[in-house]
C-alpha cells in the first residue's frame, strides 16, 4: 500500500530516446550495405554465369575470325566489368566496417542510458519505499498516542 502515488521521470529519456533512433538508423544503413554486397556478388555471378555459358557455346560450334575477335572482346568486357563490381564490392566493404564500428558505438551508447535509467528508478522506487515506511511509521506514531 502506497500513500504516495509518484511518477517516476527520467531526466534523460530525450537523450536515450535519440540514441536509440541513432543506433536504429545506424542498423538500417548497415543493412542497405550488406544488401547492395549481396546485389554486386549475384551480379558477378550472372556475369560469370553468362561467360561460361558463351564459352561453351562457342566450343560447340564453328566458328569464324570475326566471331572469334567478337567472343574476345565479349569476354574482356565481362571480365572487366567483374573486376570493377569486386573493386565496388572491396570498397562497400571498407564501408561496412566504419558503419559497423558506428553501430557499435551507438549501442553502447544506448544501452549506457537505459542503463542509467534503471539505476534511476531504482532509486526512485527506494525513495519512494523510504519514504513510504517513513509515513507508516509516523501514522503508527500517531495511532499509538491517540489510545
Amino acid at each position: 500500500m502506497r500513500i504516495i502515488l509518484a511518477k517516476f521521470k527520467y531526466k534523460y529519456e530525450t537523450i536515450k530516446n535519440i540514441k536509440e533512433r541513432l543506433e536504429k538508423k545506424a542498423k538500417k544503413e548497415l543493412a542497405l550495405i550488406d544488401l547492395e554486397i549481396a546485389n554486386k556478388k549475384k551480379e558477378i555471378d550472372e556475369l560469370l554465369e553468362k561467360l561460361k555459358k558463351e564459352k561453351k557455346n562457342k566450343l560447340g560450334k564453328k566458328r569464324t575470325i570475326n566471331d572469334l575477335h567478337f567472343y574476345e572482346k565479349y569476354e574482356s568486357y565481362i571480365l572487366e566489368k567483374v573486376e570493377h563490381l569486386q573493386l565496388y564490392i572491396k570498397q562497400k566493404k571498407i564501408e561496412r566496417e566504419k558503419k559497423m564500428q558506428d553501430l557499435l558505438k551507438k549501442t553502447k551508447e544506448t544501452k549506457t542510458f537505459e542503463k542509467l535509467k534503471e539505476k534511476h528508478l531504482e532509486e526512485f522506487n527506494k525513495m519512494l519505499d523510504e519514504k513510504e515506511q517513513k509515513d507508516l511509521d509516523e501514522f503508527a506514531i500517531k495511532g499509538f498516542v491517540r489510545n
